[in-house]
């Protein structure tokens, strides 16, 4: 519980401000190298230097007689097995002598020709790693001309300075959890692309878009694993972390890659190395032209292909090497390419292989070529489903794209079965991007794996429908339109007003979910036809009605309660999580135990229920992951919990506080302004206002007579007040600072407890007692020494006594079971907001079904009519008057 581990949202802030110091002129999608060869190069030289502590404590113990051979074998690179040897040219730490016997600065000691230093800081790591042959030196050149101008050394020392802090120290044991740097590098990856834009698509696939095609191939521990166009790695890396959640060895995962670019192949390969990913091959090249993952000189064969390939791209036969991959071709030309990528992957594939693949949504039904590959498919029974995504996922296009999933050893039941899935209109909207939400994830998921087929979403399609009624043609609209039903309308009702009954029948389970009578809002008016009741005046009351309904709060207290006796039990299940218990096995049992309670209910179905897990389980795995790896540690506690149950006197009395400052300083202002009549666009202080007063008063000193001593009386009392009010104000701050920095101190002590705060001064004493030994008190000089000397000591003995007696006030250090405590409090919070928000989804959908029939019926063409009569009569009087109408011309 003492020790302070880097968090995720420290580490995501400080890779942030790393690309803020190097923002300028530039795009940040221009230096994104700069930031990911950095990081990379402290993080080899943290690891390195952990490495070779341990081999010098432990391995060589032995050897403390003999130092020479203890820093030969330190410099022998075979010393650290798995570790990346980091050779002296690129210590972070470590300054080195070079050729002509002049010491060259640490890295982090830099302070000139900084970017020719780093390149061959990076030249010399790959040159000493085979692994990371041409990963790095031909793909980061840090004095590279970006933007207008050549970065200056000013700004790498900035860099160097901000990657020295002693808290970032990049080793997993300072981590909350072990991959927390792989997880903060894919948030440095997503920055970079949401700032690059359109080419952002080039190497960064959005992370909900990956889960889902992970989540459906649903990759298991022994495959091989393959994206021929890897990007950042993200198809990959979530594989890896997939197969981890499902309680399995992902290091028993062999994953491969290919990519064209030569820097986003240098930016994956130190991804996988900063995930803590070993078994990985990623090569450089073109993956239609030049496959360069092969075995006995023959494309290579996976268990699982998942991919993102560039949309509509040309391609040329000419040099493309193994051409028996295509069993068709289409035009080089016209942007052609994508069931070109299709055919590799089905050839890559093994024959009991799965493979799924993003593509435009034209593969689906253009004639010609891609037409005659589309046969081959579905003749060849090799699809097993068709998955349409939302729109506006991707960086820089609009073009529909869909899921095509492959399955080259189909169940008996699903043979020459294609099934169709419409996701198109499930997802958040976002102002430059659309997302896939956890559960609409979870409900593509769930649907394709049970193969369940549901009402305008998703269908089993046979292929003698494909073939025979739609000759070939795949488009999912041919299958599953899920086209809202056209709105219905009531003739009479818009002629003589009133709402038709039968269409607030139709409703009825809208309203029945809530327990809501519709009589709470409608009332008969003749038959068949319903008006709103009097006390509805307007549209606004709508929301107000249903919601002080005393069923519809009944009914979300029941959800409430319903959230408690799930999480009386569920609770339990992440204590045993420190004892060993995998993750997957508590969502399993959670997310289960959590629909049977809330589907009853009848107001969330099984994939909102679902939908209410899956967000909360989303916000809160990198803490189950902390709960695994360190235990219910106190970083996961946010301030606002430790302050309400240990510290709220204290925050009420900071908070009136700042009240009486803010009054006080409205005052001021207040007096101030009416006693001094500014310029124009004078800023007026209290500084500018004294200066006058006094100007004012010296003026008045030299004269005589009962006005002017009555006015220089009030000049001065006005000067005297607002020094008063400066010194409430200034006492008040003085005040509001000590007991904010006294809560801060508490706080810390609350979590750290005070052997740490209490070490330094132990040590400074320690150091003070030293020196008053060594001195005499008989001797003049020495006994001022001594004097100065106990002064120290008597103030650190003080601080020491402070310590403990706010550890005293405060009872001490946090427990594990406060801890623990806390933690569960907030883990419940999330899920409490998750339902109320799902909840309140539900209720704003009632209320626009009701406020719907008053946009539709309230008004009716006869009164529209009437009202349009009333307003020509009134402006034919206008006009009269005017003498407008009436006239002959």
């Amino acid at each position: 519980m003492t020790t302070e581990k880097i968090t995720l949202s420290q580490l995501e802030n400080f890779l942030f401000k790393s690309a803020n110091i190097l923002r300028g002129k530039m795009d940040a999608s221009e230096f994104k190298e700069f930031i990911f060869g950095m990081l990379f190069l402290k993080r080899l030289s943290d690891e390195f230097d952990r490495k070779r502590e341990q081999l010098r404590k432990k391995d060589f113990a032995h050897l403390k007689d003999q130092p020479d051979l203890i820093k030969e074998l330190l410099e022998d690179k075979t010393s650290y097995g798995e570790t990346f040897f980091v050779p002296v040219h690129a210590r972070w730490h470590e300054a080195w002598t070079d050729e002509n016997g002049d010491i060259v600065p640490a890295l982090k000691d830099l302070k000139h020709d900084i970017g020719n230093m780093l390149n061959k800081a990076i030249a010399a790591v790959e040159e000493e790693n085979d692994s990371l042959a041409g990963v790095l030196k031909n793909n980061i050149d840090f004095n590279a001309v970006k933007g207008k101008t050549k970065i200056p050394d000013q700004k790498w020392k900035y860099l160097l300075d901000h990657f020295n802090q002693p808290q970032f120290v990049l080793v997993n044991d300072n981590f909350e959890f072990p991959d927390l740097l792989g997880v903060a590098y894919e948030y440095l990856i997503k920055y970079f692309a949401d700032s690059a834009g359109k080419k952002g698509g080039e190497f960064y696939t959005p992370v909900e878009v990956v889960r889902l095609l992970v989540q459906i191939t649903k990759p298991e521990a022994g495959n091989n694993i393959y994206d021929p166009t890897a990007g950042s790695g993200g198809f990959l890396i979530q594989s890896h972390q997939y197969v981890e959640e499902q309680g399995q060895d992902p290091n028993d995962l062999a994953l491969y890659g290919q990519d064209s670019n030569g820097t986003v192949w240098s930016i994956c390969n130190m991804n996988m190395i900063l995930h803590n990913i070993t078994r990985f091959t990623i090569e450089n090249g073109d993956t239609l032209e030049d496959p360069q993952i092969l075995e006995n000189g023959q494309i290579r064969k996976f268990d699982r292909v998942l991919a993102n390939p560039p949309f509509s791209q040309n391609y040329s036969r000419a040099n493309m090497k193994f051409p028996s991959r295509f069993r068709e071709w289409c035009p080089e030309t016209g942007k052609k390419a994508d069931l070109i990528f299709v055919q590799h992957m089905l050839a890559s594939l093994k024959p009991d292989g799965h493979m799924a693949t993003i593509m435009p949504h034209g593969v689906l039904f253009c004639g010609g070529k891609e037409k005659l590959i589309r046969e081959i498919f579905i003749n060849g029974d090799v699809i097993e489903a068709i998955i349409s995504l939302p729109p506006g996922l991707f960086y820089g296009t609009d073009i529909p794209a869909c899921v095509i999933v492959a399955n080259k050893n189909k169940l008996d039941s699903q043979e020459d079965k294609v099934l169709f899935i419409n996701a198109d209109r499930e997802y958040a909207e976002g102002k430059a991007q659309n997302k896939l939400r956890p559960e609409d994830i979870e409900k593509i998921d769930f649907v394709f794996t049970h193969k369940r087929e549901l009402p305008k979403y998703s269908r089993l399609v046979s292929k003698a429908e494909v073939v025979e009624t739609h000759d070939y043609n795949l488009n999912i609209r041919r299958y599953v339109d899920n086209t809202p039903e056209p709105e219905p309308e009531d003739v009479q009702a818009h002629l003589i007003g009133g709402i038709p009954e039968s269409e607030v029948s139709a409703r009825a389970a809208d309203f029945a979910r809530f327990g809501i009578q519709p009589d709470t809002i409608f009332q008969p008016e003749r038959s068949g036809y319903l008006v709103f009741n009097e006390e509805i005046e307007a549209k606004l009351v709508i929301k107000a009605t249903l919601e002080a309904d005393p069923a519809l709060q009944e009914t979300l207290i029941v959800h409430q309660d319903a959230l408690e006796a799930w999480w009386a039990v569920a609770r339990d299940n992440f204590a045993q999580l420190c004892d060993g218990k995998k993750m997957l096995e508590v969502r399993q049992e959670l997310l289960t135990t959590l629909k049977d309670k809330l589907i009853p209910l009848g107001v969330l179905d099984e994939f909102k229920s679902a939908g209410v897990f899956v967000n909360w389980w989303q916000q809160i795995r990198y803490d189950l992951k902390t709960i695994i790896s360190t235990g219910w540690h106190h970083t996961l506690i946010p301030d606002e919990y430790l302050i309400d149950t240990f510290f709220h006197a204290e925050a009420d009395e900071i908070e009136t506080l700042d009240a009486q400052i803010e009054l006080a300083e409205a005052v001021e202002t207040a007096q101030e302004v009416a006693a001094y009549e500014p310029d124009e666009g004078e800023n007026v202080t209290a500084a500018v206002i004294k200066k006058a007063l006094k100007a004012l008063i010296y003026d008045l000193k030299g004269s005589t007579g009962d006005s002017a001593r009555k006015e220089l009386e009030n000049l001065q009392a006005q000067d005297k007040a607002i020094a008063s009010i400066e010194k409430r104000i200034k006492d008040g701050k003085t005040t509001l600072k000590n007991k904010t920095d006294e809560l801060e101190l508490k706080l810390q002590l609350k979590r750290l407890g005070g052997e740490e705060f209490k070490a330094e001064s132990f040590e400074l004493i320690r150091q003070v007692d030293t020196q008053l030994a060594n001195l005499d008190p008989g001797n003049k000089t020495d006994k001022k020494k001594i004097t100065a000397l106990n002064k120290d000591k008597n103030a650190l003995e003080a601080r020491l006594a402070k310590t403990d007696g706010i550890l005293a006030v405060i009872g001490g250090q946090l427990t594990e079971e406060d801890a623990r405590r806390l933690i569960l409090k907030k883990l419940y919070d999330i899920g409490h907001q998750e339902l109320n928000r799902y909840l309140n989804a539900e209720k704003r959908g009632l209320v626009q079904v009701v406020e719907k029939f008053w946009d539709k019926y309230v008004v009716s063409s006869r009164e529209l009519e009437s009202e349009r009569s009333e307003t020509l009569r009134e402006l034919d009087g206008f006009l009269s008057r005017l003498g407008y109408l009436g006239v002959e011309v």
